[in-house]
């Protein structure tokens, strides 16, 4: 009988030995790749923790809603609306879910993956806000990491003690791990707490409100309006992993649409496959051939101004054909999202941050509609805030 109980016990440390092993590794996988994300040039509305953000908040059933009215926090420039520059100290969220079933306690999954403390917040803050304190701030690099796909443009740094390059950081890391499976998708979301409306050329009919009418030779005959503004904006790329130390597919999320791309090992990019719209018929944008990479692994986004949506190029991008919308993006201020991220495993028996749990709106009810908002249509100043994580479908399955 102390024979058997013996046995068990090595089975069991053998077996928790490993899966800490196998979490470290995808934990690893996960930083690496994650992206760099360029923000726009001139870029008012930066991104924010989602825990600074709850602190302004009030929370009902349905809607997280500003403790201050919008317009008033928008004339203040230093509101939390504008978020803060994100480098370092914004954090981004990496869902992950792991196809790998695992036989693992709760309290191996807990204490390995996902840290998370609750804590009241003070001075009038949601209730339901809770910090995660598992919180990667790496750096991985020489003071210049050069992308493989635009001359000249690069972006700075911190230097490694030992003088490591990224790129003989990740052979090693890769050639020291050929032998280990893995198989899991992971999700990089990044939290804005507003999004910018788009302008839009009207003319003014009193009673019946502000119709849209065209541009003549790229002048507006009537008057710019913004409609399409909301506080709270979730943004994600997502990246799929099977068999191997670098990721399969890529998907990258723009407004009510998204490109899926494949990974070409030989040249190191992110080939486009397909395109999907999630809602509407009026979004078909273009996406670009190739996606490509810093220091080896991390893929280049864009992050459009005002609106935020992801793209994988820098430019004018169309997304809407009626009205005619545009987004801009290019190289204003680089953020390196490895350098602070918050892991939250997507497991039934994991331990996730309170805000996780809030299956409502994420910032105000729609206000200053035009007249035709009572027949269904969605014309507003302001718009709803977006859905949280947890009402998001996933762009790959197991």
């Amino acid at each position: 009988m102390q024979c058997l109980l013996l046995i068990l016990c090595i089975v069991r440390m053998i077996a928790d030995s490993s899966e800490t092993s196998e979490e470290k590794r995808v934990k690893e996988l996960v930083r690496d790749w994650a992206p760099l994300v360029w923000l726009a040039p001139g870029e008012l509305f930066l991104p924010l923790g989602v825990p600074e953000f709850l602190d302004h908040m009030q929370s009902d059933d349905d809607y997280l809603r500003t403790r201050l009215d919008v317009e008033v926090l928008l004339r203040n420039r230093s509101s939390f609306l504008y978020g803060r520059k994100p480098a370092g100290s914004v954090p981004v969220y990496a869902l992950i879910k792991n196809c790998i079933q695992l036989e693992t306690s709760t309290d191996s999954v807990g204490s390995n993956i996902i840290r998370d403390e609750k804590r009241l917040r003070r001075n009038g803050g949601a209730d339901s806000a809770v910090h995660s304190r598992n919180v990667i701030q790496d750096d991985f690099g020489t003071s210049m990491i050069l992308t493989n796909d635009l001359p000249g443009k690069a972006w700075k740094t911190d230097s490694m003690s030992t003088g490591e390059k990224t790129g003989d950081f990740e052979k090693k890391t890769k050639k020291g791990n050929r032998s280990r499976k893995q198989h899991f998708h992971v999700t990089y979301w990044m939290f804005y707490p507003f999004s910018e409306g788009k302008a839009v050329c009207v003319l003014d009919l009193g009673f019946f409100g502000s119709w849209p009418i065209p541009t003549v030779g790229g002048m507006c005959l009537g008057i710019l309006k913004e409609y399409g503004n909301h506080v709270g904006d979730w943004e994600h790329m997502s990246l799929y992993f099977k068999d191997a130390n670098y990721p399969s597919a890529m998907y990258v999320s723009a407004h009510d649409a998204g490109a899926f791309y494949r990974y070409d090992l030989r040249s190191g990019t992110f080939v486009y496959e397909s395109q999907e719209t999630r809602k509407g018929i009026f979004q078909k944008p273009i996406f670009p051939e190739r996606v490509f990479t810093a220091g080896g692994s991390h893929p280049i986004l864009f992050s459009a101004r005002g609106s935020h949506g992801l793209w994988t190029a820098p430019g004018k991008h169309k997304f809407v054909r009626l009205p005619r919308l545009y987004d801009e993006s290019g190289f204003g201020a680089a953020w390196p999202t490895w350098k602070k991220m918050e892991l939250l495993l997507k497991e039934d028996n994991s331990v996730l941050p309170g805000w996780m749990t809030f299956r409502g709106k994420w910032g105000n009810p729609k206000s200053n509609c035009h007249p035709l908002a009572r027949l269904g249509f969605n014309i507003c100043e302001f718009v709803d805030g977006p859905t949280g994580i947890p009402m998001k479908e996933s762009s790959f399955r197991c």
